[in-house]
């Protein structure tokens, strides 16, 4: 039998275009089929977010500008890293930078896998923009999108120049990339002993944050002794935390200080005066006593002063000295300084009760000119009252002994030299301790000094009478 005859039909029963089409049909339907077999979806992977928080270190100021909340970067695939916080604080010249970000990958074993590993601590993830990259080190895991900050107050202290003391004032922020990372609510200014530099003592609310359970700024943890820098722009103050969750706690002391100063000087400090450090207060006097010393151009001073503490130490401060007796304080006006030594704490007056006492003054071989120029009547004053009273003064010949041509020993007048018997009343202040008369106990044996205007006495005691 012919495969296809005359009429073109298949083992002379079926056409063959009808076949051929019937053919494509069946190619069509079995194609088909095998696609619909091959198409079932590949099954989703299982993603999930969790959120860390990352330490970027320090960074310049032009990479610092540029970071900013919802900035995202995807390492490949599906996984991404989103800033959901930011968080600058100084360190140095450059800022320190610290992120909360929310990472994007596949849960795998109970954790997500971020670019083929899990967001452990200690590991190092990198944030890449079209404007900037950088990287990091994972501090901690889980938690809020934001970083637990908590805004808080510490005591600074640091010596700055005193330009720079200057410009430091309470409200004033300090900001980083537009963004308030602490500010100054309160300041105490005070004199170093050097007139281009002063101790600064000021009150902060910083930007802070826990980290582990640690309140940190930036990398360095908030306790004491830890130091701090704000820069301001117009100054830079690096400061040793002394006090955290508290400000500043101000006083006021009485205090007595003691100095030997110019004549000048101590005619120029008065009751009233008022002690300021580039615009802060820091002691008003309240009483001055000025007394002759043995040179006629210097006086020991006795100055009362009322002193703005700090009492947030174990002892009350002024500046960096500790409110005792022996420190010494710094003084400074437009007109005067003074560097005294605290004779007294609690009050501003000498200690003892005021009373008057003759003394008996002895000057041995003094120059005939300097004991004529000795006279009753003469007083020293101080402060525009008379505090000695010279009322006898008994000059005599002082002795000399000379061996003669037969080597015996004679006892003669010397020809110039006098010995010089002095009584005075002399206002003095007693005391527990003893009678005390210009800021000096006085007993046997001492010497006193008296500025009687035209000479200056510098003789021993020989009694002290009631």
């Amino acid at each position: 039998m012919e495969l296809i005859d005359d009429e073109g039909r298949l083992f002379g029963t079926v056409n063959v275009i009808d076949a051929l089409v019937v053919l494509v049909v069946l190619a069509v339907v079995v194609a088909g089929a095998a696609l619909v077999v091959s198409d079932d979806p590949e099954p989703e992977p299982d993603l999930d977010t969790t959120h860390a928080t990352l330490d970027l270190g320090t960074q310049p100021d032009y990479i610092v500008s540029e970071i900013n909340e919802g900035d995202a970067y995807s390492p490949g695939g599906d996984d991404r890293i989103t800033i959901t916080d930011v968080h600058l604080t100084p360190q140095g010249n450059e800022q320190r930078v610290v992120l909360r970000v929310e990472l994007r990958g596949e849960l795998s074993g109970g954790s997500i896998q971020y670019d083929g590993a899990p967001p452990r601590l200690g590991r190092t993830l990198e944030v890449v923009t079209d404007l900037y990259q950088v990287d990091g080190q994972v501090r901690a895991v889980g938690g809020e999108d934001t970083l637990d900050r908590e805004e808080t107050t510490v005591v600074l202290r640091d010596t700055v120049d005193a330009a720079d003391a200057r410009e430091i004032a309470p409200g004033e922020e300090i900001r980083l990339a537009d963004r308030t990372v602490a500010t100054v609510e309160d300041v105490a200014v005070y004199a170093e002993g050097s007139p281009t530099r002063r101790v600064v003592v000021l009150e902060a609310a910083l930007d802070a944050h826990r980290q582990q359970g640690e309140l940190r700024f930036g990398g360095t943890p908030v306790r004491r002794g830890q130091t701090v820098d704000l820069p301001a722009g117009d100054y830079d103050l690096s400061g040793t935390i002394e006090r955290v969750g508290d400000g500043l706690d101000r006083g006021e002391a009485d205090v007595l200080l003691s100095d030997v100063v110019d004549v000048e000087t101590a005619e120029s400090i008065a009751e009233g005066d008022v002690i300021e450090v580039d615009g802060h207060r820091t002691a008003t006097v309240e009483s001055v006593t000025a007394y002759g010393t043995s040179n006629p151009d210097r006086n020991r001073v006795f100055v009362g002063v009322s002193i703005a503490t700090l009492e947030h130490r174990e002892r009350p401060q002024f500046g960096d000295t500790y409110v005792q007796q022996g420190s010494s304080i710094s003084l400074s006006t437009d007109t005067y300084d003074l560097s005294g030594t605290i004779e007294r704490v609690g009050t501003t007056e000498e200690r003892g009760a005021p009373a008057t006492r003759t003394v008996t003054l002895r000057m041995d071989e003094v120059h005939e000119d300097m004991a004529a120029a000795i006279r009753p009547g003469q007083t020293e004053r101080s402060s525009g009252e008379t505090i000695a009273r010279v009322t006898d003064v008994d000059v005599e010949p002082s002795v000399i002994l000379i061996r003669g041509e037969e080597g015996e020993l004679g006892v003669y007048d010397h020809p110039i030299d006098r010995d010089v018997t002095i009584t005075a009343e002399l206002d003095v202040r007693e005391t527990t301790a003893g009678v005390r008369f210009k800021g000096e106990t006085i007993r046997q044996g001492s010497t006193v000094t008296l500025d009687l205007g035209t000479v200056t006495v510098e003789a021993t005691v020989v009694s002290v009478g009631g």
